[in-house]
This record gives structure tokens, C-alpha cells and sequence, in this order.
């Protein structure tokens, strides 16, 4: 991370007027918000292009977070966007852009060598930024060296030189299955599950963007993601979010962020996939994507064993789903509060985490959100010797995947049931629970999860 000139620094100059984050809440609420477990991701963030350093890297109390993604490499990709975005933002005319672009491309060519050369990226920027200072100096009146200067101190940061895309032009599907694939997805790919809604209380409608052209941009994007084409899509969210922040679409651009983070995520980036998801939370009102993003960034934590920032992130996800009504993530993230506590044998807060999840997932509506709550419910219970609980809990699982008809859940609730019958010694209810696990396995298909039963079953 580190302190971009656009427009950090150029608008004291030119004077631009900042685009602002839509607020869903006031002073008070921002106030006290900032005093609940948001980990280190503070909410008084209004300007929704700027790219500040924060301290990120340490949480309210003073202590240092596990993974301090404040000193990820900076990528030479979005240095160049962001000398676009300034370029832009000063009001440039098109001859300057057009000669401030050029040396921009010969960058990117550079950069998407299988070695690129630091001396000629580094000499083609400094030739860019006396361009633009020449500018800055025409317009005002006086000599200026801010975008030199700028780039004087990013060359004594660690830089990526080497750019994440493969070619310049957007990469083609090379497959006709994934051609096929792209055809039969539709426009609203996936837009349920990761756009938030705007007022989830006032209508039924999802956020897209509003732009056309940003619109279209975003979906094929999403398609990309879809089919597994990881890097093509990386590099189309890549424009997505240089035209985002050119036309001051903050809600947009905090939603690219949040989907680069899940793709970095799955390249086991961590420190990409941390700075993305906290540039999401910072850019946006929404606080759904708040709320996912929070998740995504408890998961990494909770993976790497780091207990407090996980934590910390886990409430900030409750508190934000909370605040959006989402009753589903905000279930999901009291689960795996109780299932981090259970690691630890806490059972006072294991069990005050798990009486929560299991009673938002009722209230929510969703039987199988219910059932699914309440089998990982049992799977903590029996972790911390609470087998009768367990047992409980397993029961109004399986009425709640019979109802569904959720056969292959069902099965292994009867089977897990039937192991704690078999641990106090009650070989015969333990013999009927693993009957049902059978015949509810005789409607799916799950031959391995067939075999273990039967394989008891005949033991007994």
C-alpha cells in the first residue's frame, strides 16, 4: 500500500472536488461504530478514490495484526492506473493524456515480459510525471514536482514490475466449451450472491451498475470468474476498476475489490487477497459487502491460526450483517465464532456464539440454513464432550434436511448420531440410526458415505 498522488496530492493544487460515499448512517452511529470489533478497518472513510496508508496494520488496543498487508510489493499494474486516474483527475486535455498514455504503454509492454526491465518502466515514468508536473506548472502558475516527486519516493518501495495479466488486449476464450459456457450464463451471473442490496427494506432489486459500459464490463468479468478463468478474470476487473474510479462509481469499485480479493484468495495471495477485501470495506456504504468482506478476512486469519484478528473480523461481519438485515451471513459468521472457540475449548463463549447462530438461523426462515447450523452446532458439541447436546442439536438437523429432502445431509446426521449411541455403549439405537442414514442414502449418490454405513451395520 502506499500513498497515491491521485488525488492525495494533486488537488491541493488543482482544487478537484471529491466524489463522496453515500452514507447509510450519521455521526453517532459512525462514532460508535468505531468502537465495536471492526479489526483494524476503521468505518470514518468517506473519500472513496483515495488510497491512504492506515494503520491497517494495528488494531484499536495498539497491537500489531498478524499479517500486516500495508507492506504487500506494490504491482507496477496499479501504479499505472492510478497515473491514469491523475491524469484524469487534473483535468488533463487530451494532447497531454495522449503523451502521458504513451509512455504509459510502452510500461505495460515492458511489464508483461517474462523479465521486465526496472530501468526502462522506471525511466518511461519519470517521463510521464514531468509531463503531467509540466501541466500542474502551466496551470498554476508556478513550478511543480508533484508527480515527480511522488514517483521519487515510490521507487524506494519494493515494486512487482512484473504485471499479473498475460497480454494487453483482453485474453480470448481458447476453448469452444468455454465459449459455450460464457453463451449459456446470464446476465445477472452470480449477482445474488455476491452484490449486495441497496435497500434491501425498500425493494427487491440488486445493485449493477449504472453505467452501461461499466455494466457490461463488469458482467463479462463475472463470467470470466464463473468458468475459472482466473486470470482473464483479474485482468478485465483490472478495467473494470480503472473505469470505475475514472467516473466516480465507488459502489462498483469497492465490489471489484471484494471479487479480486476471492480470486487472489483462491491463488493463496494472501496479502493481495487482504489489501483487495480491505479496499472494498473502505469504499463502500453497503454494509453487506461489508460484511462479506469482513468474513473473507476472518477465514484467512481463522486458517493461519491467528486467533485475535480473526476474531475481530468474525464480530465486525456479525455487526455489519446485522446492520443490513442479512440474517444468512450474519448466522455464518456466528459460526464460525463458536467454531474458533471451540478450538479452544472456551465453552462459555462457544456456547453463547452457538445459541446466537442457532437463533438468527431460525429466525431467517431458511430450513436449510437451519439444518446446516445446527449439524455444525453438533460437530462443536461433540468437540467439547457434550454429547447429549450434540445428539439434540443432530436431531432438529435431520427434521430440518427430511422436510428439504436433503437426503445426503440427513444421512450423515443419522450417521454421526449413531456414533455417539455406539460411544455410550447402545449398540442398538446406534444399529436403527444407521438403518435410517441407509435409507435415506438410497435416495442420493454417495457410494463411499453407502459403504461406511453398510460396513457398520454389519459390525454391529
Amino acid at each position: 500500500m502506499y500513498n497515491s498522488i491521485y488525488p492525495n496530492y494533486v488537488q491541493s493544487y488543482i482544487g478537484i472536488n471529491n466524489r463522496q460515499i453515500t452514507k447509510k448512517k450519521d455521526e453517532e452511529r459512525n462514532s460508535q461504530s468505531s468502537k465495536n470489533a471492526e479489526g483494524n478497518v476503521q468505518e470514518g472513510n468517506q473519500n472513496a478514490q483515495k488510497r491512504i496508508t492506515s494503520q491497517r496494520g494495528v488494531f484499536p488496543n495498539g497491537e500489531q495484526t498478524a499479517i500486516d498487508y500495508t507492506k504487500r510489493k506494490i504491482n507496477i499494474t496499479q501504479v499505472l492506473s492510478d497515473f491514469k486516474n491523475t491524469a484524469n483527475a487534473i483535468g488533463a486535455p487530451d494532447d497531454i493524456k495522449s503523451e502521458v498514455f504513451s509512455y504509459l504503454g510502452l510500461i505495460e509492454n515492458q511489464s508483461q515480459k517474462e523479465n521486465p526491465n526496472p530501468q526502462i518502466i522506471q525511466s518511461n515514468l519519470k517521463n510521464a510525471s514531468q509531463i503531467l508536473d509540466g501541466y500542474i506548472t502551466d496551470t498554476l502558475k508556478k513550478p511543480s514536482k508533484v508527480v515527480e516527486n511522488w514517483v521519487d519516493a515510490l521507487f524506494l518501495q519494493q515494486i512487482d514490475y512484473k504485471s499479473p495479466v498475460i497480454t494487453q488486449n483482453e485474453p480470448e476464450i481458447q476453448t469452444v466449451e468455454e465459449t459455450r459456457q460464457l453463451e449459456e450464463l446470464p446476465e445477472s451471473v452470480n449477482q445474488q450472491e455476491i452484490i449486495a442490496q441497496d435497500k434491501p427494506q425498500q425493494n427487491n432489486s440488486f445493485y449493477v451498475p449504472s453505467d452501461s459500459r461499466l455494466k457490461s464490463m463488469f458482467i463479462q468479468a463475472k463470467k470470466y470468474a464463473e468458468i475459472d478463468r482466473k486470470e482473464q478474470a483479474l485482468y478485465s476487473f483490472e478495467k473494470v476498476l480503472d473505469y470505475a474510479e475514472e467516473i466516480g462509481d465507488s459502489q462498483t469499485a469497492a465490489i471489484v475489490h471484494y471479487e479480486q480479493g476471492k480470486l487472489y484468495d483462491g491463488f493463496n495471495s494472501i496479502d493481495d487477497a487482504l489489501y483487495n477485501y480491505d479496499r472494498a470495506i473502505k469504499q463502500t456504504s453497503d454494509n453487506n459487502i461489508k460484511a462479506r468482506a469482513h468474513l473473507s478476512m476472518g477465514k484467512i486469519y481463522d486458517d493461519f491460526v491467528k486467533f485475535k484478528p480473526a476474531v475481530e473480523h468474525y464480530c465486525a461481519a456479525v455487526s455489519f450483517a446485522g446492520e443490513a438485515d442479512n440474517l444468512k451471513l450474519q448466522t455464518k459468521a456466528l459460526s464460525d465464532l463458536t467454531q474458533i472457540h471451540t478450538d479452544r475449548y472456551d465453552k462459555e463463549n462457544a456456547f453463547m456464539f452457538m445459541n446466537m447462530a442457532n437463533t438468527i438461523a431460525d429466525e431467517a426462515g431458511s430450513k436449510k440454513l437451519t439444518g446446516i447450523t445446527f449439524t455444525k452446532s453438533a460437530k462443536c458439541c461433540e468437540k467439547l464432550n457434550e454429547k447429549s447436546r450434540a445428539l439434540e442439536l443432530y436431531g432438529k438437523a435431520s427434521r430440518e434436511f427430511n422436510t428439504t429432502h436433503n437426503y445426503e445431509n440427513l444421512a450423515k446426521n443419522y450417521k454421526s448420531a449413531a456414533d455417539i449411541m455406539l460411544s455410550f455403549g447402545n449398540k442398538a439405537k446406534a444399529k436403527r440410526l444407521l438403518s435410517k442414514a441407509y435409507i435415506a442414502l438410497q435416495e442420493c449418490d454417495n457410494s463411499e458415505l453407502k459403504q461406511e454405513v453398510v460396513s457398520k451395520i454389519t459390525a454391529l
